[in-house]
């Protein structure tokens, strides 16, 4: 049998597949990626078989020993291959592809195991699996052009290179069939094949953590916006918290995250929040109510809005409404045009203020205040007169909030 030496393209195959085997095999091991790995093992495998190629060639070795050792190795190298495939295109390789090529491979291992080298029996178990390999690497070009038909972003990117790493698969069996003739190029075929799986599959996994990302980014925006005034994150500047917590507000909470912050209005606020990278935090905060007097008052969750001219009155009134755990906010005597609106209003002037708020749909927002002095008039509202007892105001919040 006519036998093509050339040890240096051997161990060139060798050493590339090596390092190949090397890298996938790193990859797979820390990623836990079987499809790695099974490409990685196709390498060792394929590798070796070059490796005992290249030694095959000294003086002193045995040829027969050689081809047997060979022709199993790279059997067991495009049986890991095959197993590989079947983790890249789960939804088009069948999973027990492997199996049926490792039963139509069985005069392979007869005639390797078993039979002695040159024989009648031996040469045309040879032809047959020849005739595996190229039918398995038919039905893998099959499976790869209908995962690319699919629309399969890896068999868009693998069909062609599939289509021409086939080509030294058919050069060594044709080689050998018709002129008894063996030539050891597949080894490069498996080379481009490998590097062409491996960085498309890279690709694959990075775009899909990027995707992945984007879209955890964009989930926790929308959740940071349902709580629009009082989330935060102390990689980003806020100008909020800064106005309820001063300028270090982000080393304070990095310093003691789970310690509550007192705000420049005197309320003490807990601190919910995760680490984010880092020392950086992300979280929201949210008013202690047990650190208030009256915190659990029949106003307790209530938003109510004081403006009164007389200071004296103004600081009773506040008094009162936060002694029944009501959120208060100080207007003046200048309603704002744009919010926060509060829950209720107890407003010392004229009824005007229903034509400020007018121009923002009164009717659609239905503001409940109570009149403090001024005119009598008709309407939802309630009235006191200026000085009202403690009874009389709260008689008036309860009736105005249906709270009785």
């Amino acid at each position: 049998m006519q036998l093509l030496d050339w040890p240096f393209l051997d161990a060139l195959q060798t050493g590339a597949l090596a390092a190949l085997f090397v890298s996938f095999g790193t990859d797979a091991l820390s990623r836990r990626d079987r499809m790695m790995g099974w490409l990685a093992l196709t390498c060792l495998l394929v590798g070796t078989r070059h490796a005992v190629l290249a030694i095959g060639t000294h003086p002193s070795a045995n040829p027969d020993l050689v081809d047997r050792a060979q022709s199993i190795l790279v059997l067991l190298g495009f049986l890991a291959l095959c197993a590989a495939l079947t983790r890249l295109f789960p939804n088009h390789v069948p999973a027990r592809f492997p199996g049926w090529i490792a039963l139509a491979m069985t005069p392979n291992f007869i005639r390797n195991l078993f039979l002695s080298h040159p024989s009648l029996a031996d040469t045309w178990m040879h032809h047959l699996s020849n005739v595996v390999y190229l039918v398995g690497c038919g039905l893998i070009i099959l499976w790869t052009l209908r995962a690319r038909q699919d629309g399969d972003p890896m068999g868009r990117r693998l069909f062609i290179g599939f289509l021409g790493v086939t080509l030294p698969v058919v050069v060594e069996v044709a080689a050998f069939s018709l002129f008894n003739l063996k030539i050891r190029l597949s080894g490069f075929s498996l080379v481009i094949l490998a590097m062409a799986i491996g960085t498309s599959w890279q690709w694959l996994v990075v775009s899909t953590m990027e995707s992945r990302i984007r879209k955890a980014e964009g989930e926790a925006e929308v959740w940071r916006s349902l709580l629009p005034g009082n989330a935060f994150r102390t990689d980003r500047p806020s100008a909020s918290m800064e106005r309820l917590f001063g300028n270090a507000w982000t080393e304070r909470i990095k310093a003691s995250p789970d310690a509550p912050l007192i705000g420049t209005d005197g309320v003490s606020y807990r601190i919910r929040s995760r680490l984010l990278h880092h020392h950086d935090r992300l979280g929201w905060y949210e008013r202690d109510d047990d650190t208030l007097p009256g915190g659990h008052g029949f106003l307790s969750g209530w938003t109510v809005g004081l403006g009164v001219d007389d200071a004296a009155e103004s600081q009773r009134l506040l008094t009162l409404l936060r002694s029944w755990g009501a959120d208060v906010e100080l207007w003046g005597t200048v309603p704002p045009r744009e919010g926060p609106y509060p829950s209720v209003l107890l407003w010392a002037r004229e009824p005007s203020i229903l034509a400020v708020w007018r121009e923002d749909d009164l009717l659609r927002r239905r503001p409940r205040w109570i009149q403090i002095g001024g005119p009598t008039t008709e309407g939802p509202h309630g009235r006191l007169e200026p000085g009202a007892p403690e009874e009389r105001v709260r008689l008036a919040l309860e009736d105005l909030l249906s709270r009785r």
